[in-house]
């Protein structure tokens, strides 16, 4: 299993359609949205895509490392300011 960790800090625009994509993928993942104390409406938004969602302190780090810890996959994909298209998860070998 693929765990993806995306640390958030106000990523209610771009959250949606990345959370949308992963939808997508046909692989076994889990995602964990770790949020560093957004002002908008990023957790929500991540609730709404009835991913984990967990608080961290402020900074990617903080969010990373308590992503990972929660973390149930073999592998971590980390996402921060990213798009992915569907075969991202499904077909690695055809990305490069």
């Amino acid at each position: 299993m693929i765990s993806i960790i995306i640390p958030t800090l106000n990523e209610e625009r771009s959250l949606p359609s990345l959370l949308n994509a992963i939808g997508q993928q046909g692989a076994d993942y889990e995602v964990i949205v770790v949020d560093g104390g957004s002002q908008d409406r990023t957790l929500d938004i991540a609730r709404d895509h009835e991913v984990r969602t967990l608080v961290s302190p402020p900074g990617r780090g903080a969010a990373m490392c308590i992503g990972a810890s929660a973390s149930r996959g073999e592998v971590l994909l980390f996402l921060h300011d990213t798009r992915i298209s569907r075969e991202h998860l499904t077909d690695p070998i055809q990305r490069s």
